[in-house]
């Protein structure tokens, strides 16, 4: 047998680098990536206008609650009480691997300031709930992940 000598080994670490790079390129090529959003640009440009509204949302003496509810397998958000009747908006629920599950829920609070969200068709997993509404002409905007 004959012995390596430094050339070969040269040869070979550069040959298994390429081969190494190439597979990795071909396997990152391959994978799926989303956006959060397809309109990533414009709500960049407004994002102070975001800041401004989720600032606001925190300042509220009983802020917006989101509840798991495990008998009813469902979302329970809870609105303090003076939003009850006043508030007007959406609330949506972004899959963050998976935008075609997204859903926008039209805001829809009941008399005790709760709005109930089933999720037992829901994809299991992390998703972002965004609860955007108006106020006295002013946004508010709560942001809360979960995992269901």
């Amino acid at each position: 047998m004959k012995k390596m000598n430094w050339g070969k080994g040269l040869a070979l670490a550069i040959t298994i680098f390429i081969i190494g790079t190439l597979s990795m390129v071909s396997y990152f090529m391959s994978l799926d990536f989303f956006l959060v959003t397809n309109n990533h640009y414009e709500e960049g440009v407004e994002y102070q206008q975001t800041i401004d509204s989720k600032n606001r949302a925190a300042q509220l003496e009983n802020p917006v609650l989101v509840v798991f509810d495990e008998k009813m397998e469902a979302l329970k958000v809870v609105f303090p009480n003076e939003l009850i009747g006043k508030a007007q908006g959406n609330i949506n629920l972004y899959r963050p691997n998976n935008p075609e599950l997204d859903k926008k829920i039209p805001l829809n609070v009941n008399a005790t300031g709760t709005q109930v969200i089933p999720v037992s068709e829901m994809e299991k997993g992390k998703w972002i709930l965004k609860i955007k509404w108006k106020m006295d002409d002013l946004d508010y905007l709560s942001e809360k992940t979960i995992v269901i």
